[in-house]
């Protein structure tokens, strides 16, 4: 392995260690002690000179990036209290601003980023703006400005601009395949539904969402052979297609992965321009080293992916070589080579995949190589449909990368479904760190001809990771209640102060999965605890689709069901799978109180008596309130208006409480002025999908809860959003930033 990467490594791992503030005036004195150890080794003539000198330079990097990054930590700091004691805030939106968004932003004064949930006014991206009015909280993901007021003060840039037609031209042209297309081209991944998110993860091909280096290669690489078609000067021809491609990732904002490509792309044309020899290592250390201008880039997981990536490709060509036998040819010696490269890539960035994931795939290295050559032609395709003038050639370049969408999506969905296609996943700190030494020293091992010394080092680690026992799950003393981002659909879970789960509804089905599976097993894996009780709201499939499978996987003691006699697929496979693993089922009967670890579950709704007269679902869904201390939630399904003044008519006082979650995904047909009053709520939690087709959540409803005063929470904006309580106060963390809510409890 060259002295480059290694010294490389050694600078990325202190610049992160010292922005995450991991190691302070600790680490830099230990950093010191190992060069002076070396030194005195040295002197004694124990280790060659050269070893010496290579161990000092690289203390001496990763001494450097430590400095550099507790630097920009402080630095930030810094910003972070300025911010904190001003009373406006100038910014620049990343996305579009409007009245209950929830949008993030950089300020002008440095390069810190925040958070805005929008109260009043709207701006495009890419816009400044000054926001007045707002409440600061602070989270160790950064700022949130909460109830933000926006003043436009410049308008967006060409670029931004440009973006965004893009986008409005790729929404018209591509339909309901606009989210994906709008990830492959422009890195815009706001519009992925959920379980196209848990397919492609599962399946390996996550990179394959946002603009990485692949994609870039691909753009560049079509781009050369479409001037040598046209017969251009080489060096003309080579000079426009690195002129293209840089705009081009200009243009879509410069992510990291994007940048480091297009580096090396300008750099190895420039190689050839000047009919100049381009050493690999050199490379991709320049494709590496340019994105870090802005150093923060060592935490940006898209960078670490695309980083990891390349340098298992350059390892897995060498490795290839030895390995091969030189007898196979032709696709034998292809094949061979690209599992080969698949299987290191799928090492190299299994490290920041679990960390950000959660998961591993382990059908990776096939998908991918399924998946390459529909992406290589599918991604000129597209780039042309955007590019060409005129509607019929931009039509017809979309009609035909429609087929390869089709191709790409279900090589993921196909492989998601194989029989442990990924492991779920919770890494500690020290397992990440552990696993990202291994790593290297197993690049590092497929790199050398002796690699005895790696390989050890990479057992080792793998030993280490074996023995570092999993963390263990202690009581919260708290209630959580988490709202699971599954789309279009509802999947809550109530945490006890015990760490019990009692979940509310499952999520959606597709034709190769379903939320339950994807989504909501996964996650309560991941948190920990056993599922004492599952309750189903209504037999609709957005809320029973995972149903089964949850049962199955989770095996919950109990189910409570409002038993709305219905013949879905779904709710009868829910009701196959209680058989199966001899849960209790019991109807829903209002008025039935449960216990648990402190947590009161009161059920109000539906009455049989009522349900027999009903013919939708919606209208009999199962509203139970959930009390821990002083602190209560009421969950209410898809209950409409119908449904409501029932409960109101009943009892208007049962229905009070702190935190709503709205019903139907906040649809007109539910959350009424005089049902909103009763509750009266100082949080409102809406479990909507992002760009469904409903036009959930509907914009009256939400005013009205905001006019009440509520915080308004949404999992389109924010994804999977949780609420704790220890009885009185109730924390809020949602898009990454943690805060609590002023004054939850109304006044006696």
């Amino acid at each position: 392995m060259p002295l480059l990467f290694v010294g490389g490594v050694a600078w990325v791992a202190g610049t992160a260690l010292g922005l995450l503030g991991a190691v302070g005036a600790a680490g830099l004195l230990g950093v010191a002690a190992l060069g002076g150890v070396a030194l005195l080794r040295a002197a004694r003539g124990t280790v060659p000179t050269e070893r010496w000198e290579t161990g000092a330079a690289l203390a001496l990097l990763f001494g450097a990036g430590l400095s550099l990054g507790g630097d920009l930590a402080r630095a930030d700091a810094a910003c972070a209290v300025a911010a904190r004691t001003a009373r406006t805030w100038d910014v620049q939106l990343l996305a579009d601003a409007a009245p209950g968004s929830f949008v993030r932003a950089t300020l002008e004064s440095c390069a810190l980023t925040v958070a805005l949930a929008v109260r009043r006014g709207e701006a495009p991206a890419g816009s400044i703006v000054q926001v007045t009015r707002a409440e600061l909280s602070e989270s160790e993901r950064g700022i949130l400005l909460r109830d933000a007021v926006l003043a436009p003060r410049r308008p967006p840039g060409p670029l931004a601009r440009w973006r965004s037609r893009v986008a409005r031209q790729l929404d018209a042209r591509f339909g309901d395949d606009a989210p994906l297309v709008r990830a492959l081209l422009i890195a815009d991944t706001r519009g992925l539904a959920p379980e196209l998110r848990e397919r492609y993860t599962d399946a390996g091909l996550v990179h394959v969402l946002s603009i990485s280096g692949m994609h870039v290669g691909i753009i560049g690489g079509a781009l050369l052979l479409l001037v040598e078609a046209l017969r251009l000067p080489t060096a003309i021809g080579r000079l426009a297609a690195v002129g293209i491609t840089v705009v081009y990732v200009l243009a879509i904002g410069a992510p990291p992965p994007a940048v480091r490509s297009a580096a090396l792309f300008t750099a190895l044309n420039i190689g050839r321009i000047l009919q100049r020899p381009v050493q690999v290592w050199a490379t991709f250390a320049l494709g590496a080293l340019v994105p870090l201008v802005e150093p923060r880039t060592v935490l940006n997981l898209g960078w670490q992916l695309s980083v990891a990536g390349y340098a298992a490709v350059i390892v897995s060509g060498q490795f290839a070589r030895r390995v091969v036998p030189e007898s196979w040819r032709g696709w034998r010696a292809r094949l061979a080579g690209e599992l080969i490269t698949g299987v290191l890539t799928t090492l190299a960035t299994a490290p920041p995949v679990a960390w950000h994931f959660g998961r591993l795939s382990l059908v990776s290295p096939i998908s991918n190589v399924l998946a390459g050559p529909i992406v290589a032609l599918l991604q000129p395709t597209l780039f042309a449909a955007m590019l060409l003038p005129g509607a019929w050639g931009a039509d017809l370049t979309a009609d035909a990368s429609r087929p390869m969408l089709r191709a790409l999506d279900a090589v993921a969905a196909g492989a998601a479904s194989l029989p442990g296609a990924a492991v779920v996943v919770a890494p500690t700190a020290l397992a990440a760190l552990v696993s990202v030494v291994g790593v290297v020293a197993l690049l590092a091992a497929a790199w050398r001809r002796h690699w005895a010394a790696p390989t050890a080092v990479a057992g080792a680690a793998l030993a280490l990771l074996l023995w570092i026992p999993a963390p263990r799950l202690a009581a919260s003393g708290e209630m959580e209640l988490h709202l699971i981002d599954v789309g279009q659909g509802d999947a809550v879970a109530l945490r006890t102060p015990r760490g019990r789960w009692i979940l509310i509804d499952a999520g959606r089905t597709w034709s190769s999965g379903d939320a339950g599976r994807a989504t909501v097993i996964p996650y309560l894996r991941r948190v920990g605890g056993p599922l004492a009780l599952f309750i189903l709201s209504h037999p609709h499939a957005d809320h029973v689709g995972g149903a089964a499978s949850v049962v199955r996987a989770l095996r919950p003691a109990e189910l409570r069901d409002a038993a709305f006699v219905a013949g879905s697929a779904s709710y009868r496979a829910m009701l196959e799978a209680v058989a199966q693993v001899g849960a209790r089922w019991q109807r829903v009967r209002p008025g039935e109180r449960l216990e648990f670890d402190g947590v009161t579950l009161e059920f109000l709704a539906p009455d049989s008596a009522w349900t027999v007269s009903l013919d939708d679902p919606n209208a009999a869904s199962t509203i139970v309130r959930a009390r821990y201390g002083a602190v209560s939630a009421l969950l209410t399904g898809d209950a409409e208006a119908e449904e409501e003044g029932w409960l109101l008519d009943r009892d208007p006082g049962a229905v009070r409480a702190t935190i709503l979650k709205v019903g139907h995904h906040g649809s007109r047909t539910s959350t009424t002025p005089a049902f909103l009053e009763a509750v009266g709520p100082r949080v409102a939690v809406v479990s909507v999908g992002a760009g469904n087709g409903y036009g959930h959540p509907n914009p009256e409803v939400m005013a009205r809860l905001t006019a009440r005063g509520a915080t308004v929470l949404r999992t389109d904006q924010l994804g999977t959003l949780v609420l704790r309580t220890d009885g009185e106060r109730i924390g809020v963390e949602a898009g990454g930033h943690r805060w609590e809510i002023r004054d939850p409890l109304p006044p006696p």
